[in-house]
């Protein structure tokens, strides 16, 4: 399984951020990637986001995970210390395999992770014995 997105030289100056066609500022949550026999599990870290705000499409293969996060609201009286929880957009995109079978797609949270399982396609037998007519 890749993971797609796209190359920001400017992420050198600003490390971890991701920017979008717009020039906005994105994150990108931790992932891991299990395959097993029988599907493919992602886990994304996205603590403080409610999974209602998390939109998960599927188009061509390509698998795409986008939400936002707000920032902290301060109160007229307070100042931020410290900030380096990220906030903002984020969107993670993933090619899916040619195994991957896009109508067994499932997402649960469980307790700030999203889980992603993918089901996996049987593989079909794909060698087979041409005749050559004489």
């Amino acid at each position: 399984m890749l993971q797609n997105y796209f190359f920001d030289p400017l992420n050198v100056i600003n490390p971890g951020a991701l920017r979008d066609e717009n020039r906005e500022v994105l994150w990108r949550p931790q992932v891991d990637i299990v395959e097993g026999k029988d599907a493919y599990r992602l886990y994304l870290d996205l603590p403080g986001i409610d999974p209602q705000q998390i939109d998960i499409t599927e188009e061509k293969n390509m698998l795409t995970v986008e939400a936002k996060r707000d920032p902290v609201e301060l109160e007229e009286s307070e100042c931020m210390s410290r900030n380096e929880r990220r906030h903002g957009l984020f969107r993670r995109q993933f090619t899916l395999p040619d195994d991957a079978d896009i109508n067994a797609i499932s997402a649960e949270s469980r307790h700030g992770v999203l889980v992603l399982t993918i089901g996996r396609k049987r593989p079909v037998e794909t060698l087979r014995k041409i005749e050559i007519k004489q």
